[in-house]
């Protein structure tokens, strides 16, 4: 475990981190060699918000199943009692989450399809939901120590050792959307599919199992966070410019689409978070 602290500039996916980096501390890491192949990354949260206002957290999701170990304060965090194991679907709109108190968290962000490929679970039975990780869920035993560094090594271990044979769709979906996410001329499903070494039919059945969402809400996801990046970091970024960049037809349907995931127009996202 070699975590790195995530300061307070703007951030992928992490909502307004200038405005939250004095609320909880963020860090993350990157996975060992065994579990490399699933996992994007490991990262962990922890806060003490004692004697202050609880805070609310706004995350927009990347196209991953995350597996967490949560404690603290409070009897129950998502609908599960604390202490606990959680698996968390992708998330289709925003993630939100309240804390305060004194509590942890730490996290496997597995890369889109990565859940998966390792433990063999639809990823679209999982998408919107979280549950707990049992035995049955997971295939393995779940014994943790409600401690940032040792929970870190056991989430590690854990997925290392579950090491499927190799799963030749896998590797094709994730050359797929590494794509997706870096290339910003890709903004059509059309120009996906053209990518795809499976046939449409194939390439959205793909999607659906293994990364839990269909072809175009990964696209729109990698760039509605694309857009939130860039707001929050270009003091005079023009909006028309960015949404004919990022592959929107007009400012109009931009503004709707970020509207619709955050709840309020790119102006107000701008005003609120913009440095």
């Amino acid at each position: 475990m070699d975590p790195h602290d995530v300061s307070a500039a703007p951030i992928r996916g992490v909502v307004g981190r200038a405005t939250s980096a004095s609320k909880f501390d963020l860090q993350r890491w990157t996975p060992s060699g065994g579990s490399a192949t699933y996992v994007d990354n490991f990262w962990s949260v922890r806060w003490d918000l004692r004697g202050a206002d609880p805070h609310r957290s706004t995350v927009i999701t990347f196209p991953s199943v995350h597996l967490t170990r949560e404690w603290g304060d409070g009897g129950s965090r998502h609908g599960a009692p604390l202490p606990n194991t959680l698996v968390h679907g992708v998330v289709e709109r925003v993630f939100h989450t309240t804390i305060d108190g004194v509590g942890a968290v730490v996290g496997a962000r597995f890369r889109p399809g990565g859940f998966t490929a390792c433990f063999g679970r639809d990823a679209s039975t999982l998408t919107g939901r979280v549950l707990p990780a049992d035995d049955e869920l997971i295939g393995a035993a779940i014994e943790f120590d409600d401690d940032i560094e040792s929970a870190a090594a056991t989430l590690d271990d854990l997925i290392a050792a579950h090491r499927p044979q190799q799963d030749p769709t896998y590797t094709a979906l994730t050359a797929l959307v590494d794509r997706i996410r870096d290339d910003e001329r890709l903004q059509r499903v059309e120009q996906v599919m053209q990518l795809s070494p499976w046939s449409t039919r194939t390439t959205q059945r793909v999607f659906r199992r293994y990364v839990g969402v269909p072809v175009k809400w990964v696209l729109c996801r990698y760039r509605l966070q694309q857009a939130a990046l860039d707001i929050e970091t270009a003091p005079d970024i023009d909006f028309a410019d960015l949404a004919v960049r990022l592959g929107w037809y007009d400012q109009a349907h931009f503004i709707n689409d970020f509207r619709a995931m955050l709840g309020e127009t790119p102006g107000e996202y701008a005003a609120r978070y913009r440095p």
